[in-house]
């Protein structure tokens, strides 16, 4: 009598192999059997029709202080993700002490979005060290597992306090006391050190992030100490990852130095090294350039694995979000009143003349360094924002900008968006900017970079920039658009897609009990009915502490997800189970 049989489903078994028709069988939370499966079941899941797969594996998250007041981890919850890995870009809020508490909130509310309110309710700050807020999380259960780097800004403050929030250069004992902070957390269970070297990441009180600036000898001895444990992965957020200007006169020659670094932080700590890309439009040939530098770098013996975006990365505006009508003083009087009073009034055509008729004011909104220039830019850049099609599709053509819709319609831009957010009642309908990611209008450069073995797919930075992306919603993207849905150029292999969300990052991070749908392997399985994978649309959600809101994407198709053999959705519902719990580098089989 097993716990659970998977019966009858076409297994895409993480590896990259080929798909394949068989039972799965499930007991004390391990796969013990695969085949023809005859023995009884106390659980019997149908999955005639359906794929089963490894659960997946979210290598770029932000639940940082998520994980202390949510137990359910979404918007990936919803994705079939099944382990969720916190503690990137270099930013985190262990170890602490508390007159430093209040930076490390403003550094992640700069560079991650995510409100102060909602982390000065959120966080009981009931650690000081890093093996302390490990312990903190491992007191909890989850929908999944969570897992964590140390992070390198609260590590440099916690070490050098106010000189590192002046981003002084570190002296040898202060390197001392950080390598042997980061051999503690690497013994607590860390899964490796994140850093962040992008100049523009900046902190909500306008200042730059510390360690952003560190030196190559802090960080090869750092890397040396992650290497001494014989485990982990050292993440990087590259200088100039996002569009920054590169001042040298030769940009080639600056990404072959940034690559080099990344070389020498490899070679000290004998372990990989993992970094961003994205196209920009500045230069969307760069990500070629690091990546084939990644490619040779293999042939040396060394692990630098690039991640990347699986569609394009942009700001989405909606009425309950930030939009181009914010700062108008018109819509200002009735921007307090729930959205359905609040399109209503903007109906009322001499509302609607008043809006469309004045200047913006910034306001409120004037002194904060984030906010303010995202929502100037919000509307700079109106012609050139998208407004996707339904079914949701994230490759769309000119022919679905705000500027070519608003010119076949007649009207201005500003026109064209003012009544499209007030076509419906709930106020759900949205345009997105596509910064990055897009810089060509299209997706080919990722159908590209997918292929290559050396590349991961990633950064859908759950729990981020709540109020304006929602991009954990990128695995099932992943699966439903590249390997069914896409018609502006060819698809990926299904197995292949699978493998870059399951298997590929479990190798990464030495997970050996899990990301695959082998006999022995942890049950973190997904069952999913194919033909009816899709995402739901985007929507605003008041439900973070001090009722602060934030963007949900659902999705429609998982039957089942399993976490350690026990069932935490079925039907697209969470069943309340919790089965998640810390994960610890080196548990593993």
């Amino acid at each position: 009598m097993y716990d659970t049989v998977i019966r009858g489903g076409t297994v895409v078994d993480g590896t990259g192999a080929a798909a394949y028709r068989a039972d799965v069988a499930v007991q004390d939370g391990v796969i013990v059997e695969i085949g023809r499966v005859t023995s009884p079941a106390r659980e019997s899941i149908d999955a005639d029709g359906a794929l089963v797969t490894p659960g997946f594996i979210d290598l770029h998250t932000h639940y940082d202080g998520q994980f202390l007041w949510d137990d359910t981890i979404d918007p990936s919850f919803s994705h079939g993700v099944t382990t969720a890995i916190a503690g990137n870009c270099g930013v985190g809020f262990a170890p602490v002490v508390p007159e430093h508490r209040q930076q490390l909130i403003e550094v992640m509310e700069g560079v991650e979005d995510i409100p102060g309110l909602v982390l000065d309710e959120g966080l009981d700050w009931d650690w000081r060290s890093f093996p302390d807020y490990l312990d903190r999380i491992a007191a909890r259960r989850y929908s999944m597992d969570v897992a964590s780097h140390l992070t390198h800004a609260p590590l440099r403050v916690f070490v050098m306090g106010e000189r590192a929030l002046e981003h002084q250069a570190a002296t040898a004992e202060d390197i001392r006391q950080m390598a042997d902070l980061l051999r503690q957390a690497m013994d607590a269970g860390a899964l490796g050190f994140s850093t962040g070297r992008l100049v523009e990441h900046i902190s909500s009180s306008g200042a730059k992030i510390p360690g952003t600036f560190a030196e190559e000898v802090e960080l090869i001895a750092l890397a040396e100490a992650l290497g001494e444990s014989g485990r982990g992965v050292f993440q990087i957020v590259p200088k100039g990852a996002i569009g920054a200007v590169i001042a040298e006169a030769d940009g080639r020659d600056e990404r072959l130095a940034e690559h080099r670094l990344y070389e020498r932080i490899a070679t000290a700590a004998g372990r990989p090294v993992t970094y961003s890309i994205t196209e920009v439009g500045s230069d969307p040939e760069d990500i070629w350039l690091m990546v084939a530098e990644s490619e040779k770098a293999a042939s040396a013996g060394l692990e630098l694995r690039p991640q990347i975006a699986t569609r394009g990365t942009g700001l989405i505006s909606l009425l309950d979000g930030y939009h181009v009508f914010l700062m108008k003083p018109s819509y200002r009087e009735i921007a307090h009143l729930p959205v359905r009073e609040r399109i209503a009034a903007m109906r009322e055509p001499a509302r609607r003349r008043a809006i469309l008729d004045e200047e913006h004011v910034e306001g409120e909104y004037a002194d904060q360094p984030i906010v303010g220039p995202m929502l100037r830019r919000m509307q700079v850049r109106l012609p050139l924002t998208y407004v996707l099609s339904s079914p949701l599709d994230y490759e769309p053509g000119p022919d679905r900008t705000v500027g070519m819709l608003a010119a076949a319609a007649g009207t201005t831009p500003e026109e064209f968006i003012y009544d499209h957010y007030t076509a419906t009642d709930d106020g759900g309908n949205f345009n997105v900017i596509f910064a990055l990611n897009y810089a060509n209008g299209n997706l080919d450069h990722v159908h590209g970079l997918l292929e290559k073995p050396v590349v991961l797919s990633s950064l859908a930075d759950g729990g981020a920039h709540m109020k304006v992306m929602c991009d954990a919603s990128q695995p099932t993207f992943q699966l439903a658009f590249w390997t069914r849905d896409r018609t502006r150029g060819p698809l990926l292999p299904l197995e292949l897609a699978v493998h870059k969300l399951t298997g590929a990052g479990a190798a990464l991070y030495g997970l050996d009990d899990r990301g695959t749908v082998e006999v022995g392997r942890r049950a973190d399985l997904n069952v999913i009915d194919y033909d009816r994978l899709q995402l739901d649309w985007p929507r605003m959600v008041g439900d973070l502490p001090s009722g602060s809101s934030r963007m949900l994407q659902g999705s429609t198709g998982y039957l089942a997800t399993l976490v350690a053999g026990t069932t935490t959705r079925r039907d697209d519902a969470d069943t309340g189970a919790r089965p998640g719990r810390l994960l610890r580098a080196g548990a593993g089989r």
